[in-house]
């Protein structure tokens, strides 16, 4: 009788400090997203200004060329996702006590569409630009990292893969399905 009665009350306390854990992960996750958006924003400023320098209806030669100059900036961006998901998977564990500002579950969501729509936008602009088989190497990791962001935060940011599924099927179009395929 008195396990029961340990046991609902643990029942009761966790359901009560719920709502409390999930504020509480939702203030510390806004400022290393902000860092992230800050790495990529350097990142895909570097991506577009060489994929506009390409030349229009490149051969194969050319992509080739291409695609390789933009791999150690895809390999920025795929470093930077995996390192804030590593940071954002402690915090989301209570490891990091760092104390950190007011950002909502809203907020949150803003922040992370921004990065998602930059990050789409800049994809879009180089499969357009070069075609997909000469970048497809690159694009993997990356697409990779950012699946395991993103499902890091789906646990803080409930629908959060809807939100996303919904910016890169409008950005990308046909071929959100197959970069979709990647992510889940």
């Amino acid at each position: 009788m008195k396990a029961i009665f340990v046991v609902l009350t643990a029942l009761a306390a966790s359901v009560f400090a719920s709502p409390v854990i999930s504020e509480r992960q939702l203030e510390t996750q806004a400022d290393e997203i902000d860092k992230l958006t800050a790495v990529v924003l350097q990142h895909t400023a570097n991506i577009n200004k060489t994929t506009a320098a390409a030349p229009e209806n490149p051969n194969l030669a050319e992509q080739n060329a291409a695609a390789a100059a933009l791999a150690p900036d895809f390999q920025g961006i795929t470093d930077a996702l995996t390192a804030a998901t590593t940071i954002l998977t402690k915090r989301a564990l209570g490891l990091d006590k760092t104390p950190r500002g007011a950002c909502g579950s809203d907020c949150l969501l803003v922040k992370v569409k921004f990065l998602i729509y930059e990050i789409a936008c800049t994809l879009k602009f180089v499969i357009v630009k070069l075609g997909l088989a000469c970048v497809l190497v690159y694009l993997t990791p990356l697409i990779l990292a950012l699946s395991g962001l993103l499902k890091c935060l789906d646990k803080v940011v409930a629908g959060l893969l809807f939100a996303v599924k919904g910016i890169l099927s409008s950005v990308l179009g046909a071929v959100a399905g197959g970069l979709l395929g990647l992510i889940i």
